[in-house]
Formats: C-alpha cells, sequence, structure tokens
C-alpha cells in the first residue's frame, strides 16, 4: 500500500511547529508531504504560523495580523520547543518554499480562517507559487469557504481542499466540493472512523481524503484498512524505526 505520510506543521513533535527546522527534519526523516499553516502580517507578507496570537509560541502579546513583517522577524519562534531551537523564526513563505519545494508530493496549505485577505492579497499569493513553479505540488485547504473561492477566482489550476472537524461539516463541505469540482476533503479522522460509509460516499463522488491528525499506530492501522492512504501525523512512520531485540 502507497500510503502518503503528510508531516503536520512539519517534524512537529521533535521540532518547533511551522519553522524551518521542522520541515528540513521532515524532509530528511521521509515524509512525502508537508502541511503548514498560512496567514498574513500586518504588511501584507504570507507568513508562516498557527495561531490568530502570538503568546503561544513566542512569548509575546499581539496579533500576527496586527503585527509589520519586520516585527515578527525579531521574535523567536523556537525557543518555546526546546533551547536547541532558539532563534528560529517565523519564517515567510518565500523564504519556506526554497526547503518545502523539495517535498517529494504535496505541500498542504491551512490558510487560517480567522485570516481575512483581500483579492490583490490572494492574487500575490497565487503569483508567489506560480513563480515558485511548483504549483502541481500545491493543495490548498481551509476552513473558510471565502478563501476557497477567492483561490478558485483568481486561479483556475490550484487544488482546492475542504477541511471538516466534525460529521455535520464533512457533509456540508462534501456537497459543496462536488458543487465546485474540488478535488479533496480533510478530515478530522476519528469522523472517518466512526462513519466509514463516508469513505465510499466521498470517493463515489470523485473526492479524496486526507485524515488528520492521527499520532496513535493503532488508529493507523484501522484507517489503513478502511483504505485511508493519506495520513497527516505529528510522529508516526517519521521516527526512525528501532531494531528488534
Amino acid at each position: 500500500m502507497n500510503v502518503e505520510i503528510i508531516a503536520h506543521r512539519g517534524f512537529s513533535a521533535i521540532a518547533p511547529e511551522n519553522t524551518l527546522a521542522a520541515f528540513e527534519l521532515a524532509i530528511a526523516r521521509g515524509a512525502s508531504s508537508i502541511e503548514f499553516d498560512l496567514q498574513l502580517s500586518a504588511d501584507s507578507v504570507s507568513v508562516i504560523f498557527h495561531d490568530a496570537t502570538l503568546d503561544r509560541i513566542t512569548g509575546v502579546t499581539g496579533k500576527v495580523r496586527e503585527t509589520k513583517l519586520s516585527d515578527l522577524q525579531l521574535l523567536d519562534a523556537g525557543k518555546w520547543f526546546d533551547a536547541k531551537f532558539a532563534k528560529q523564526k517565523i519564517p515567510t513563505l518565500t523564504e519556506a518554499l526554497e526547503i518545502l519545494k523539495n517535498v517529494d508530493k504535496f505541500l498542504y496549505f491551512d490558510v487560517k480562517p480567522h485570516c481575512e485577505w483581500s483579492d490583490a492579497e490572494v492574487a500575490e499569493f497565487v503569483n508567489t507559487l506560480n513563480g515558485a513553479g511548483i504549483q502541481e505540488k500545491c493543495v490548498i485547504t481551509s476552513f473558510s469557504d471565502r478563501f476557497l473561492e477567492q483561490v478558485r477566482r483568481l486561479s483556475g489550476d490550484l487544488a482546492i481542499g475542504h477541511i471538516v472537524a466534525n460529521l455535520e461539516a464533512y457533509k456540508t463541505q462534501l456537497a459543496k466540493a462536488q458543487i465546485y469540482r474540488d478535488n479533496l476533503i480533510s478530515s478530522q479522522y476519528r469522523i472517518l472512523l466512526e462513519n466509514p460509509a463516508l469513505i465510499r460516499e466521498t470517493r463515489s463522488r470523485g473526492i479524496d481524503i486526507v485524515a488528520w491528525t492521527v499520532d496513535d499506530r493503532s488508529d493507523l492501522q484501522k484507517l489503513l484498512d478502511l483504505g485511508i492512504t493519506r495520513i497527516v501525523t505529528n510522529c508516526l512512520i517519521l521516527q526512525p524505526q528501532m531494531p528488534a531485540d
């Protein structure tokens, strides 16, 4: 079985999430693909960061969307995880693509719904991907229907996926994906384990499935048995296997 291992925010089990170090380690340890979070700085630069606020990662109070890039890049995005990662910065998308373009399969962009984008900002984002020559590797996902619609209007050739966290949202977004001819549902994995008929229904509509975030090996095996082969994980399979005694 050809399993696509998607490193969640890079190899976030052993490096600070959404940093260049986490991306480098994911690729070095054999991740098929990488998932990461995207939003905008106050001066409309695409940066890779999960939370709306800076506190948890950097220890500094403030919102990403209200902070200029020059100030964001003064912050330490690695020390919270381990002192050896001190001085890891919040990367811009352009900086990260120098590493991310080396991934074997796909880049999954989780564009944060708390960040509103103008059409001009979305156009700049699309142009960045076009300029990097990696459109075929990019999968644009979001909880924000508005953002996905902006991408559809401005770029007809980028793959688009809908992120869902509960059964009701799954059914709603599956219907939308079929209407818009989007090709992916990115689902909280327990929804799939509890509702396996959804897997057949989704694929019968020509839509594939990514399962997130799977860190338990028994759950991984259950998903594989159900035919789910695109797995977002913080640690599974990326960890080196210990030799048998």
